[in-house]
């Protein structure tokens, strides 16, 4: 009787206007923090090649942050917990909903019926996040040219603004994340005739290279080897990101000339002449999340529910001002 006793207290506790109010106030704190905060892309070994990533910007705080969850919120347990507070909330309304259905106003049905509704929405989205959603991190895009999300195997049209999330797909946004230095690389002889440069021993070589230089990896390397040369590119930190090039001999590593640019520049070396034309590269995080809509519209509609609620019952617990006595009545 006791232990049933307790668990009515419970559930009338899980079903007070105010509960809802509170884990609005946390899901949106937890929303606003999964905004400003770096969200890994990845999971397991990966995700610790991807934090150390992130230390150049986070610095001190990328290992508090990721021991306390800060960046993986989405599937902490720190979003978990509210999400399992908000669906035995739910269930409580709707149980007292049915209950007393008759005696509510026909404003007090409308909001619960609303409330209960939002909070299925933002269960549902977060669901749908969880069961398709993903991200890929370090989209980087040339000037006027196409999008290519290669881990999704999808290509969208030239981006017209860095600062448009949305783009043509449901549930797909671009986030994002600065630029970085991208360069086009050819090689000529004294004669004007293009040289096949070599990003590799396993790629073949080719008329034109495409370098990037990011945080990640501010250097590049590829080798000319019919004239037994390397060519090394680095990018250097600080206003206007100069970067340097340099060419060395294959057979014995003898520095042949080098240069800084911060626009194109061009790198001389005996009779070959290195040609870089200098581009900025926007950078962005592609997320997938098609739960994003149904989960923002979920909270919506609990926060109109919640808001009105609470307005409507301000309205009416206001006290009636009582009219002053009549000064005709009063007695000398």
């Amino acid at each position: 009787m006791r232990a049933q006793q307790t668990l009515n207290k419970v559930w009338a506790w899980l079903g007070e206007d105010r509960r809802l109010l509170e884990i609005l106030l946390a899901l949106l704190i937890l929303q606003t923090l999964v905004v400003l905060l770096p969200q890994s892309p990845v999971a397991g070994s990966a995700y610790s090649r991807w934090l150390a990533e992130q230390r150049t910007t986070l610095k001190e705080w990328a290992n508090p942050l990721s021991t306390l969850g800060g960046l993986t919120l989405r599937t902490s347990v720190w979003m978990r917990i509210p999400l399992v507070f908000l669906a035995l909330s739910v269930a409580a309304r709707v149980g007292e909903l049915f209950e007393h259905w008759a005696t509510l106003s026909r404003l007090d049905r409308r909001l619960r019926t609303l409330a209960c509704a939002g909070g299925v929405l933002v269960i549902v989205g977060w669901g749908m996040q969880r069961l398709w959603g993903w991200k890929q991190a370090n989209v980087l895009v040339w000037p006027g040219e196409p999008v290519a999300i290669t881990d999704a195997g999808l290509t969208l049209p030239p981006r017209k603004s860095a600062a448009l999330l949305f783009t043509e797909r449901y549930g797909l946004y671009l986030i994002p994340q600065g630029s970085t230095v991208g360069l086009n690389v050819q090689a000529v002889d004294s004669q004007g005739q293009v040289l096949l440069l070599s990003p590799s021993a396993r790629d073949e070589p080719q008329a034109e290279l495409r370098v990037v230089l990011s945080d990640e990896t501010p250097d590049a390397y590829f080798a000319l080897p019919q004239v037994g040369f390397v060519f090394r590119l680095s990018r250097f930190r600080g206003n206007g990101m100069p970067v340097q090039a340099q060419v060395y001999r294959i057979a014995d590593g003898e520095l042949l000339a080098e240069t800084t640019f911060q626009g194109d520049g061009i790198l001389a070396a005996n009779d070959v002449r290195l040609q870089l034309s200098r581009q900025v590269l926007l950078r962005f995080e592609a997320v997938y999340n098609p739960g994003a809509p149904v989960e923002g519209l979920g909270m919506l509609m609990l926060g109109i529910a919640v808001f009105t609620h609470y307005l409507s019952h301000r309205r009416t617990s206001a006290p009636t001002p009582t009219e002053p006595p009549d000064a005709s009545s009063s007695t000398d």
